[in-house]
């Protein structure tokens, strides 16, 4: 098997966001991009996660690590702005985060407060519209936005120049 067929995704960049450690869902797709030659980046919540995740990325080999709270105005941004200067652009972006304030996980969803909710929605959902919106400048040959359903399935958008 030639190098081409063994590692497809060479020279390839990619971005992970949602490693919470050696479990999640993003930590798998991570080690797949990798065995298929992909260059990753990864991001880590906060300082706590990082201690997790840190292990992970150097493992893969990863050449940006950075902290992403979603709720935090302009962490997003500043991610962007890491893998603009770091690579200049940006293959694939997979979205695997999702937040539930506890007392709504637990009172089922006939109690869940609105404001819980929305919480829930920003985090889970709309953190990936705004993600795609910084993504897409990066991505001006085409790419791929994947992002994970809270029933584990994948969606997949295309980014089309």
């Amino acid at each position: 098997m030639d190098k081409l067929s063994a590692q497809p995704l060479a020279g390839r960049k990619v971005l992970i966001v949602g490693i919470a450690n050696e479990h999640s869902i993003a930590y798998g797709c991570a080690r797949a991009f990798r065995e298929l030659g992909a260059e990753l980046a990864v991001t880590y919540q906060n300082e706590k996660a990082k201690t997790y995740v840190e292990p992970l990325a150097r493992e893969l080999g990863a050449s940006i690590g950075l902290t992403l709270d979603v709720s935090k105005p302009g962490e997003l941004d500043n991610v962007f702005d890491s893998i603009r200067e770091t690579w200049g652009r940006l293959d694939v972006a997979i979205h695997s985060i999702a937040f539930a304030p506890k007392n709504d996980l637990q009172g089922g969803l006939l109690n869940s407060t609105a404001e819980g909710f929305a919480q829930a929605m920003d985090i889970s959902c709309h953190s990936f519209i705004r993600m795609a919106r910084l993504v897409a400048p990066l991505m001006d040959e085409g790419g791929s936005l994947f992002a994970m359903s809270y029933l584990v399935r994948l969606a997949s958008y295309r980014i089309t120049t």
